[in-house]
């Protein structure tokens, strides 16, 4: 039998759930209305009640002769304690002879007070006081809505409302809501079983939406408390017998509180569970629906928060909405400013957004992540990472998170930076290098000269350096190498600076005008010139006349006639070149030398010797002669090495005014403008058969008739020399 009853216990538990459930599908749904004091006999308290310390006496009127005794010490038994007036004697409880049980107050209080404590949020309907005494001369009953810290007052109940409640309006009511003192239920009569009656919402007026805040207000509480103020007396305190006291017959006594309301679940349950193992007619836990929970079905579920939550009104069940994180998280939270920006579609803001996700339904990929063009950002490995050089891309390697051809964005593309380019913004654009992340544009120009750099040529990515033409040097190709000058001058970038060798310090030169670092009194841009009044020495300045030599031979010297080296004077002949200096030749025969002492050499260089003579025999073996230094050392004759200009000296020019046409003379070896029969580079010596060197320069004739030749003068020196035999051919 008992397992039948589990089964039928168990189907009927069923069918109750499926039929609450099939409520609220049509919209808002509300459990049904109870009395709130069935099963809640511990959350009922009385600030007085009689005989709870001892038997207590106490006399009715009408009835002086007999008085009663009330032992509340323990709770009532019809058997036991049929005297105990507990405050949970007004709890209905359907049994039979009812009206022998009650609650009372002690005797004479007028300010006593009953206290219904809830665990929870209700929805309170109405409330029935049924008295065996006088109702209350006043009384007020209020409600508080947190737990009795705060209360506030519903009704105020009087006889004299003016004298018991002054400040309070004697009604009617004008709204629904309004705070009145009612008169109808204090008049003495009647006697017993007279009720007070409250009700949340006065029914004389509409109510629209029963869900506004202040109407809320008035129908939900957590505590109700209902205050007797005042007594009904006869006026007889001062009659009867001495041996009675006028104040036993007057106290309160209720047969019956009954406190309908419904558990409170906002129009989202229709049913509710017990709260704290309490067995009452009422529950307090709503079983939510419309993806609703809490006590009261007062918040969305989790994950539900798409839409703000809203009571269920009508046929309008107002469920809580689901969020959208596209499978990426399992938490959301409602954001109001979310929704109205939305146009009130969605509020729900996900939490936590997994696989690389983030956004409001974690619809996007994070900062660093893109969606991949061939998934649905649903699919856990739709965002990928982006492959962005942080140094090179505009947002330290934040690439474009989706493809959308209206915005203009391709899944994935690193946006360089203004002077960087590349699929992963990792290299700096032509003409630009030193790919940084400090610098704002991500490389620097290298800034080529034109002039310099070689043609549609593009610098080192890495240092900046330009591609130079042959001759130009420097980070940007601005300047010629050494020895070099004129950017941009040449097809070789630079012109060579040429700057002569004897004639300046170095061969470098200024890189603007090419001009040379000339030694002292030597000018021009490549200190080729002698300045005014200065010339360059020939590689033949120095020249010494074997006439004027001393006359050496193998074994000993000879001197006087009949030395074996002898001077042959040669004439000029007209019509022939002149090959050769001096007044003639020195005869040297073999075996025979002439020496020459050197002491004007200004300085210590490579000289080369170079000996001027013709052979009295065309032999080739004869054709020879060897010159010897002080050292010992012989020294191979070698032709005559082209002329330059200069040779680290430069001599200040003297052309001597009786035997020089001007003042001027020859920039390359000094030689002056010599007159007629005039030689030297000074032009102070008479050619050879001249004489007699005046202003008016040498005269020419021969002086055949003496027979003898005369030498011209030589730094003061006159030779004499006898006649010489005729050369040969």
């Amino acid at each position: 039998m008992g397992s039948e009853w589990r089964v039928l216990g168990s189907h009927q538990v069923l069918i109750r759930l499926q039929h609450a459930q099939d409520d609220c599908d049509a919209g808002s749904c509300h459990p049904a209305v109870g009395d709130l004091l069935l099963g809640r006999s511990k959350q009922l308290t009385a600030s007085s009640t009689c005989g709870m310390n001892s038997p207590q006496k106490y006399c009715i009127i009408g009835y002086l002769e007999k008085c009663f005794l009330c032992d509340s010490r323990y709770p009532y038994n019809p058997y036991t304690q049929h005297n105990s007036h507990m405050v949970e004697n007004v709890i209905t409880t359907f049994e039979p002879d009812r009206k022998k049980k009650w609650w009372q107050s002690e005797n004479g209080i007028d300010h006593v007070s009953i206290r219904l404590d809830l665990e929870t949020l209700f929805q309170f309907s109405h409330l029935i006081l049924t008295f065996k005494t006088f109702r209350p001369a006043a009384m007020l009953v209020e409600r508080s809505t947190d737990f009795g810290q705060t209360w506030k007052a519903f009704r105020y109940f009087a006889q004299d409302c003016a004298a018991s409640f002054p400040n309070i309006s004697s009604g009617p009511a004008k709204s629904v809501g309004d705070i009145i003192c009612d008169s109808r239920y204090s008049d003495i009569e009647p006697s017993t079983e007279g009720e007070v009656v409250l009700k949340a919402l006065d029914p004389s007026f509409e109510i629209q939406n029963p869900y506004v805040p202040y109407i809320q207000e008035l129908i939900t509480l957590t505590n109700l408390r209902i205050n007797f103020t005042k007594l009904h007396t006869l006026g007889d305190a001062l009659l009867g017998r001495r041996h009675i006291d006028p104040l036993e017959k007057y106290y309160y006594a209720v047969y019956e509180m009954v406190v309908r309301g419904s558990c409170f679940c906002n129009g989202h349950a229709s049913q509710c569970d017990p709260m704290q193992n309490l067995r009452g007619d009422v529950h307090g836990r709503c079983i939510c629906h419309h993806n609703t929970e809490g006590l009261s079905c007062e918040r969305c579920k989790d994950f539900y928060n798409d839409a703000p939550w809203r009571p269920a009104e009508g046929t309008q069940d107002n469920a809580c909405k689901r969020c959208n994180c596209n499978g990426h998280s399992g938490r959301c939270h409602f954001d109001m400013v979310v929704y109205q920006a939305s146009g009130g579609v969605s509020g729900g803001v996900c939490e936590d957004c997994q696989d690389n996700t983030t956004g409001q339904h974690c619809d996007q990929c994070k900062r660093f992540f893109y969606q991949d063009p061939l998934k649905v950002i649903s699919d856990p490995q739709a965002c990928i990472p982006c492959d962005c050089d942080p140094e090179g891309t505009l947002h330290n390697g934040v690439c474009e998170s989706h493809t959308d051809p209206a915005l203009g964005t391709v899944a994935g593309r690193c946006p360089c930076k203004e002077n960087v380019e590349g699929v992963h913004c990792d290299k700096c654009r032509a003409n630009y290098y030193g790919l940084s992340g400090s610098h704002p544009l991500g490389c620097q120009p290298c800034n080529c000269d034109p002039s310099g750099s070689l043609p549609f040529s593009i610098c080192d990515s890495a240092t900046g350096q330009c591609l130079c033409q042959q001759f130009a040097t420097g980070q940007h190709c601005e300047k010629c190498v050494v020895g070099y000058w004129g950017l941009g001058n040449s097809l070789y970038g630079c012109s060579p600076c040429d700057c002569d060798i004897g004639g300046s310090q170095n061969n470098v030169c200024s890189p603007k005008d090419g001009q040379c670092k000339c030694l002292p009194n030597i000018v021009s841009r490549q200190c080729n010139e002698p300045a005014p009044g200065y010339f360059f020495l020939p590689l033949d300045y120095y020249i010494y006349e074997a006439e004027h030599a001393n006359i050496s031979l193998q074994g000993a010297m000879q001197f006087g006639q009949d030395s074996a080296v002898a001077v042959v004077f040669r004439q000029p002949s007209a019509g022939r070149s002149v090959t050769w200096t001096g007044p003639g030749f020195a005869r040297v025969p073999s075996g025979a030398g002439l020496r020459f002492a050197i002491n004007n050499v200004p300085f210590a260089m490579d000289f080369d010797i170079t000996i001027r003579y013709e052979p009295e025999v065309l032999l080739m073996s004869c054709v020879s002669c060897d010159v010897v230094i002080d050292a010992g050392s012989i020294l191979s004759i070698i032709g005559c090495s082209n002329l330059s200009h200069s040779l680290h000296l430069k001599l200040k020019f003297f052309c001597n005014p009786q035997g020089s046409l001007n003042a001027s003379c020859s920039k390359l070896g000094g030689q002056c403008q010599c007159k007629a029969n005039v030689v030297g580079r000074c032009c102070d010596t008479c050619s050879a058969g001249s004489y007699g060197f005046g202003f008016h320069g040498c005269y020419g004739e021969y002086l055949a008739a003496s027979g003898w030749s005369a030498l011209q003068p030589m730094s003061g020196w006159v030779f004499w020399i006898s006649p010489l035999p005729s050369l040969p051919v």
